[in-house]
C-alpha cells in the first residue's frame, strides 16, 4: 500500500508535524511526521492564511493536507508551537530594560545569511536591531522587507533591540 492510500485528509483529525526547513525567499518549505517517509510541502500562501510570512525550523505544526500526484501538500494550518527550548539560543535572555507594550513596526530589511536585520516602529525612523535568535524564539524563521509586525523592545547597554516579535497587532 502506498503512502497516499495510508494518509487521507481528515478535517476532524489534523496531523502534527515538525518544520524540517522553510525558506521565505523561495516561498516554501517542508514538514515531517515522525515515522513517515514523505515530506509535506508547506507553501508560503498557507502561512499567509495563518497570518505569518515564515516559520522557524523545529516548530510544531498542526495541519490538514491533501495528497497529490507529486506528494503531499499542507492545505490549512490550525496551530503552530515553538521549537523545543534546546533549539533556541537567545543571547538577549537578560536585557536591561524591557518595554512591555507591543509596538507596531515594519521590517526595513532582514538578511537570514547574516542572521540579523532592522525594523522601524511606526512613526519613527530609528532603526531597531532584530536578530535571528529572537525570530526563532518568536516562532518565525525569517522576515521580509515591508512585513508588518508587532515587537517588544529591549534596551541593553543603551542600544535598542527587538526582544520579541509577534503577529500584527
Amino acid at each position: 500500500m502506498n503512502d497516499l492510500a495510508i494518509l487521507q485528509v481528515s478535517p476532524t483529525e489534523p496531523r502534527k508535524g515538525t518544520v524540517k526547513w522553510f525558506d521565505a525567499n523561495r516561498g516554501f518549505g517542508f514538514v515531517v511526521i515522525d515515522g513517515f517517509e514523505a515530506d509535506f510541502l508547506l507553501h508560503q500562501n498557507i502561512l499567509h492564511s495563518f497570518g505569518r510570512t515564515s516559520i522557524a525550523e523545529g516548530s510544531t505544526v498542526e495541519f490538514a493536507y491533501q495528497g497529490t500526484k507529486n506528494g503531499f501538500k499542507i492545505v490549512e494550518i490550525f496551530a503552530i508551537a515553538p521549537p523545543p527550548a534546546g533549539m533556541i539560543q537567545d543571547p538577549q535572555a537578560q536585557p536591561d530594560i524591557i518595554f512591555e507594550e507591543r509596538v507596531p513596526a515594519r521590517v526595513k530589511w532582514f538578511d537570514p545569511s547574516k542572521g540579523y536585520g532592522f525594523v522601524n516602529a511606526f512613526g519613527s525612523a530609528e532603526d531597531i536591531f532584530v536578530g535571528i535568535a529572537i525570530l526563532r524564539k518568536s516562532m518565525l524563521g525569517d522576515l521580509q522587507s515591508g512585513d508588518a509586525v508587532c515587537i517588544q523592545i529591549a534596551e541593553t547597554e543603551g542600544r535598542k533591540s527587538v526582544f520579541s516579535v509577534h503577529d500584527w497587532c
